[in-house]
């Protein structure tokens, strides 16, 4: 009877062992996938805001020349002839800001460098930022950036509404969004959720720059 009994327990212990280790390890790797998502987020987060700030370095009324080409995800290289410096100067500092995780990453494309975007658009869509021309169009990060042309001729940036800057102040504004894919992890068993990440900066040229 003892011996029965013995082998009873030890059957049930098995059984349970057997029952709680997959809900234990489910419940591990999804508290690693938040994780690597609010580590990618704040990443994000400070890779769209540097951005913003880095367009300031360039003077307004600088143009990459023929020829002149920018960083990219997985080596892929941006024509920037024609553009903003400044455009440039933010994708530069995005990519390099955003280094690590990127092979978690599924990127919605964007245009690299945009003009004229008000944040009263949802009331006109004519307000709605343009590309530049010649512009990447499969870049990660999109910034709305204004600029002066060797003529002279103003092109405008971005108006925040809320913001109220003085005439002729522009906001610089860089987003970028992605999908953060566990398939091809370890994790991938146990997570099966695909989060979106987006983020959003805006900053203001100095002294006012926040």
């Amino acid at each position: 009877m003892r011996r029965s009994r013995r082998r009873g327990d030890d059957a049930q212990a098995v059984l349970e062992t057997a029952l709680v280790i997959p809900i234990l390890l489910f419940l591990i790797c999804n508290f690693i996938a938040v994780m690597v998502q609010v580590t990618v987020q704040q990443q994000l987060n400070s890779a769209t805001a540097l951005a913003a700030q880095s367009r300031f370095q360039a003077p307004e009324s600088a143009v990459d020349p023929a020829g002149t080409r920018c960083c990219g995800a997985h080596g892929v290289t941006l024509v920037t002839a024609g553009l903003p410096t400044g455009c440039r100067y933010a994708a530069e500092t995005f990519y390099g800001t955003m280094i690590t995780y990127t092979g978690l990453l599924r990127w919605q494309a964007a245009t690299l460098c945009t003009s004229g975007g008000d944040s009263g658009n949802e009331t006109n869509p004519r307000l709605d930022p343009v590309a530049y021309p010649g512009s990447p169009a499969h870049a990660e990060v999109s910034c709305d950036i204004g600029s002066v042309k060797a003529g002279g001729a103003v092109v405008p940036g971005y108006v925040d509404r809320t913001l109220d800057p003085p005439s002729g102040l522009d906001v610089v504004t860089c987003s970028a969004a992605a999908s953060l894919d566990f398939a091809n992890t370890p994790l991938a068993w146990g997570v099966f959720w695909t989060p979106t990440l987006h983020a959003q900066a805006e900053a203001l040229p100095p002294p006012f720059r926040q």
